[in-house]
């Protein structure tokens, strides 16, 4: 029978009109909200009004596994459920042709756009869902719930958590009164192992796991070669001085960053970051941007030509040390600040990973996403040099 726990008497509490909910694995998110949305559709057939509920999520498989079994297997345990209303072809449940509730997925942003308009919406393990077709239903829905367990930052917290009408609410395991005695049991097991290795210190698996799926919090990826940086709207007066640096692409992205430091800190300002640029191309958007000629900047040495090209209109360019491993010691040895219009930048950061093998993370880069994050590791290296050693010394650099 349906138990009407501490996680469900918050949700009921929830008022807004977004509605976020993250939590811990068993705190009864998606067991609370499914049931609550069907008490939902009787208010608005009791009051004889037309209510169209959506229960969406990453997949199909996902969704019949997860929110459909969920719905069903409340219905009957109520004695609500009613074979004449199911429609398993289409997973749509029927109280009349103006109430009813549908599990659908949506694989583009075309199909979300034309789904058309709705009462309510539910996006089930929300961070599976891609922000511009969530973002596409929530605007065509008058009340949204979502949930998630959080095992990284993503749009629910960046998008909708910063507009207007939104509420969050965070569950765990302890708001779950019907928690089955053995998933207790195991999570107690992830508990130990977690403290166990943070007692070593060591911010392994399980102490990861316990963040996210035992206390309810925004978790980590192991891969992840940089943690999530901080965003501001406008840069400390603290940071005087800047550099440049930049990894030139052309199907993959050109990347021109400005980089500002102090002490042990780096502010980055993405200037540049498109694909297809020439040499040509890329001297007008330099201009365009105002690049000093008087800064150093220092540049990808895999293209000469695109070097002699820069030194010829009068930049100061200087070649890079590409040592991947210095660069990325160097920048972590930093507090890294992200000037908040810096999109592409912020984008690399949440995504610049190394390989899993067997799910095993390797000492390998993935070359993907890492264009801004290649110039960051050249800036970084020269402010190390040109911090400790005089001008002259830093800008003869010929690797």
């Amino acid at each position: 029978m349906f138990q009407v726990t501490t996680a469900v008497k918050k949700m009921l509490a929830m008022k807004a009109r977004k509605r976020v909910i993250q939590g811990s694995t068993s705190s009864g998110k998606t067991y609370g909200i499914i049931p609550i949305l069907y008490d939902r559709l009787l208010m608005y057939r009791d009051r004889g009004e037309k209510c169209r509920i959506t229960v969406t999520a990453e997949s199909l498989p996902v969704l019949k596994s997860g929110a459909i079994q969920i719905f069903k297997d409340f219905m009957m345990d109520e004695g609500r459920w009613n074979d004449a209303n199911w429609n398993a072809t289409d997973y749509i449940y029927k109280l009349s042709g103006r109430q009813f509730i549908e599990f659908k997925t949506y694989d583009t942003v075309g199909k979300a756009k034309g789904g058309g308009k709705r009462e309510i919406l539910f996006i089930n393990e929300a961070n599976h869902v891609a922000w511009d077709i969530a973002d596409a239903l929530i605007i065509r829905s008058k009340e949204v719930w979502l949930d998630f367990n959080a095992d990284e930052e993503f749009w629910a917290h960046t998008q909708v958590l910063t507009s207007p009408n939104s509420e969050f609410l965070k569950v765990t395991y302890l708001d779950n009164e019907a928690i089955p005695p053995e998933t207790l049991e195991d999570l107690m097991d992830k508990k130990r192992r977690a403290e166990l290795e943070e007692a070593a210190g060591v911010k392994g698996y399980f102490w990861n796991w316990w963040q996210v799926y035992g206390l309810g919090e925004v978790g980590q990826r192991q891969e992840l070669v940089y943690p999530p940086w901080d965003t501001l709207k406008e840069r400390p007066e603290r940071f005087q001085n800047f550099i440049y640096a930049i990894d030139f692409g052309f199907q993959h992205p050109t990347a021109l960053l400005k980089i500002w430091y102090w002490e042990d800190e780096l502010y980055v300002e993405e200037v540049i970051y498109s694909p297809l640029l020439t040499s040509q191309g890329l001297v007008k958007k330099m201009h365009d941007k105002k690049v000093s000629k008087e800064i150093p900047i220092v540049a990808d040495h895999a293209r000469p030509e695109m070097i002699q090209e820069l030194q010829n209109e009068g930049f100061y360019v200087l070649k890079a040390d590409k040592n991947v491993e210095k660069g990325i010691k160097e920048v972590r040895k930093r507090k890294v600040y992200l000037h908040e219009g810096a999109i592409n930048t912020i984008k690399e950061n949440k995504k610049y990973a190394y390989k899993k093998i067997n799910g095993i993370v390797t000492d390998q880069i993935k070359k993907i996403n890492d264009d801004a994050m290649d110039a960051l590791r050249y800036g970084a290296v020269y402010i190390a040099l040109y911090s400790i050693e005089s001008e002259s010394e830093t800008i003869t650099i010929n690797l």
